[in-house]
This record gives C-alpha cells, structure tokens and sequence, in this order.
C-alpha cells in the first residue's frame, strides 16, 4: 500500500470568505479533513458532505506541553494511504506547531505540503478597524507567543512611543502580568491595548483599554466564552473607532444558517455583514410508497406535475418491473415532465395544469396529488454549536434540528414558508416567519449581541 499525503492548511482567523482558494479546492480534493476546535462551523461546513472529518488538537492554550508531533490520527491516516487535509485555525507557520508537525511527518515517511492562511493577527486588526502599521504611528509590527516569558516583551518596552505595535498570542490570560512587566520596563500606562476575542468571526468581540487599565478588564465578558483572545498594544489601536467599516454593515455580528437550496442568497447575506453556514444537504429519493402505488395502478389517467414526479412514476414502475413501453395509463403533465419522459421514448400530451379525471403526481409536499419524492437529510459530521439565526425552509431539516440538539442550538429560528411556520406554532417552537424576498432587512431586525465595549 502507498503512503498518502498531507496538506497542511491554514483556514485563516475565522471567516470563510478569508480561505484561501487553495484550500477551499483541497477540501473536496481530500479524502480526509482533520480539523482544529478552533475552526469554525461556518468553514467546516463546506467541506463536501461525503468527505470523512476528524476533530484533532486542542481548542486552544491548554496549559500543558503536547506530547506529539503531527497528531497521531492524521499519521495513521495517512499511513493508511489516504490524502489528508490538516485544517488548521490561523497559518500553520505562525505559531502553528507546524516545525514539529513536518519533522514528524518526515520522521513517519510522509510527504507533505504547506498552504498558508491569514493569521489572526492580520484580520483581528482590518475587522476591528485599525491597521497594525501606519504612517506616523507605527513602522513596525511584532508577533510574541504570549503564554510563556519571552525577552521581546521587555525589548519592545524599552522601544519608543511611536517605535510600532505588538501583538500578543495567546496572551490574554496572562495579561495583567505582561502589563505589568513592560511598564516596569519603562512601557507608557497610556499605550493603548485592544483585546479582540473570536477575530473576524461573527461572535468578535473588540475591548479596548490602555496598559495601566489592564487588571480591570480581566473580568470582562470578552473572557466568558472561552474564546481565543488577541491582545494589540499599540498607537495604532486608536484609530479604530474612525476606521470601523464593519459595524456599519447592515448584519454585522450576525450568522446565518442558510438552507442549501438557497444558495444563490448567501453571497448577499454576506456583503450585508453575516457569516454564512451552509444549511444539512439533502438528497432527493425518488418512487411511491405501496399504500399510494395501488391508487396510481387502479388509475386509467395520470398527470404529472414536473419532472420529479416522472421519475418517481419511473422508479416505482421499474420496481415493480414494468416496461415504460407497457405503461397502462393515459399520461399527461407539465413541460418538464414531457421533456424527461421524452429521453426514454415516452410520448406525453403537455398540460400545465391537471385535468379533473386524472390522479395528480407530485414532487413536493406542499402540493395537492400523491407525492413521490422524499427528502433525505445528510446530518452534519461536526457540533454546529450555538448559531445565531438558524434559517429552514424544509420539513426534513426542520424534524432534523428538533431531533437532534447534540448538533443544532440557535438563538433565532427563521422560515419562509407558511406551512413550516404552522407545524412550529403547533409544537409551541418559538420561531420568525419572514417573506423570502425581504430576508436580509428581515435578519437585520432581529437584536444581535453587542460586540463592542470600551474600558
């Protein structure tokens, strides 16, 4: 057996219209994507459904050195013969473990390639609102891992006012003992520091305070969910509130679930503001159960509302071994219909709407006839954990979320269909029913968390 090939990728800070192209076509080129915790629903969920995911690494400081190098599921995968997409939050070089990784990798036989992403850093700053360098203020920007002592905190305290910006990787924890260690040093009280939790996700949160005030914000909401938290200190930092573009957007701090076969609506959630999850796919199974398959047998006329309802017809009649050429009934449908039975052979009148002496075949549920098609949910192969707004339009997705709360939790529920609206109101589900044509104005009116707070 040959030994497979790793990729190790950088999924970027956070949000999935910062991946690189590369590694969106790696994610359907893969046969494996093990995956950080830190790496988010809204990336992961465009990983191909059929691909095989694996949570690997950690969320996070764990406070306690790791043991490996490459992690040993990725190895044996690998190992196994398998192409591997090692996704990982940020860039694999920037405090990414990537060294030991490709040293383990080598060591096991393994070759292997590097794709780089956006570090943290990089969009923390832009989706804040403030730039790491600027003329004037700062000509130089510094990159420290933040949870262990490091000599550049105290040469970069012993630098001017105007001498640049540090950033701090996992730092936050330990903020208050930094703080303390670069004023000793001679650092100004009054730098100003920006602590920016979930950068570019939807969830980020901005604090911004000064190196004197640091102990007071250790407390602060930005720490309450666990999430990564980047520190920048730095003149710089004052210029976000009159550079700010993100919050204008219309659903800034927004996520949306959007249903797969709404895709076309994603783009525009996205120039609004919202980070997008792709919605559960859902496959479509064609043919009639047997209760409703002797109705259409004791039926002289059908007709068919589309093409779907045609291969339901064709599915079931091919189970029960009938020749197309020895249909019994009169058939008539609508132009889609025709034109798929007319690949095979089969001649039909066309009638876009159904005479009153035949049975009516449909596709959907929400029509009146016989429906011959089902739709089969493929559950998501990762915790889509807390989303925001969580928009479905299908009853199998919907039976899905209500089912299924080790996978789905939101804070707002959305439909634009009626009868969907109906089902909720019936099971005492709180939910939103809005008009598909106004849904990105509709989102924008649900009260989203405030993301913004100056100490």
């Amino acid at each position: 057996m040959s030994v497979g090939k790793v990729y190790l990728v950088g999924a970027g800070p956070g949000d999935p219209g910062l991946l690189t192209w590369r590694a969106i076509k790696l994610m359907s080129f893969c046969d494996v994507v093990c995956y950080d915790l830190l790496v988010s629903p809204a990336i992961l969920s465009l990983v191909p459904a059929e691909k095989e995911m694996m949570p690997v690494g950690y969320r996070g400081y764990c406070g306690s050195s790791i043991e490996y190098g490459m992690h040993p599921d990725v190895v044996a995968e690998a190992l196994a013969g398998k192409t591997v997409l090692r996704l990982k939050s940020g860039d694999p070089f920037i405090f990414g473990r990537a060294t030991e990784e490709c040293r383990s990798l080598t060591h096991h036989g393994i070759d292997y390639e590097i794709v780089p992403g956006i570090t943290s850093a990089l969009g923390a700053a832009a989706y804040a609102g403030f730039p790491l360098t600027s003329n004037g203020m700062a000509s130089d920007v510094t990159f420290v891992s933040g949870h262990r002592p490091s000599k550049t905190l105290t040469s970069w305290a012993s630098m001017g006012k105007s001498s640049g910006t540090l950033v701090l990787y996992m730092g936050a924890k330990k903020l208050a003992v930094h703080a303390a260690k670069l004023i000793a040093e001679g650092r100004d009280p009054d730098t100003p520091v920006a602590l920016v939790a979930s950068a570019t996700s939807y969830k980020q949160k901005l604090l911004t305070t000064t190196l004197g005030k640091v102990d007071e914000v250790m407390d602060a909401d930005i720490h309450s969910d666990g999430s990564p938290v980047l520190v920048i200190m730095g003149q710089v930092v004052d210029l976000s509130s009159e550079l700010d573009w993100r919050s204008r957007l219309p659903l800034a701090g927004r996520s949306v679930m959007v249903p797969c076969q709404h895709e076309a609506v994603s783009e525009s959630l996205r120039v609004a503001g919202a980070e997008v999850i792709r919605g559960p796919g859902t496959e479509m199974e064609c043919g009639f159960n047997p209760f409703d398959w002797k109705r259409i047998m004791a039926s002289k006329a059908l007709w068919l509302a589309d093409d779907n309802a045609a291969k339901a017809l064709q599915a079931s009649a091919a189970e029960h071994k009938m020749d197309i050429r020895s249909w019994p009934w009169e058939i008539t449908g609508t132009k889609s219909a025709l034109c798929h039975l007319a690949r095979y052979g089969l001649l039909i009148d066309e009638n876009e709407r159904a005479p009153e002496s035949s049975l009516s075949l449909v596709s959907s549920e929400d029509d009146a006839g016989l429906c011959g098609c089902q739709f089969i949910v493929t559950a998501p192969k990762f915790s889509m954990g807390k989303l925001d707004i969580c928009w479905v339009d299908d009853s199998a997705v919907m039976e899905m979320l209500i089912t299924r709360p080790d996978l789905f939790n939101w804070q707002y529920l959305v439909t634009t269909k009626p009868k969907l609206a109906h089902m909720l109101s019936q099971q005492g589900i709180a939910h939103h029913l809005v008009a598909f044509d106004d849904i990105g104005k509709a989102l924008a009116l649900l009260t989203p968390e405030q993301n913004r707070h100056v100490a």
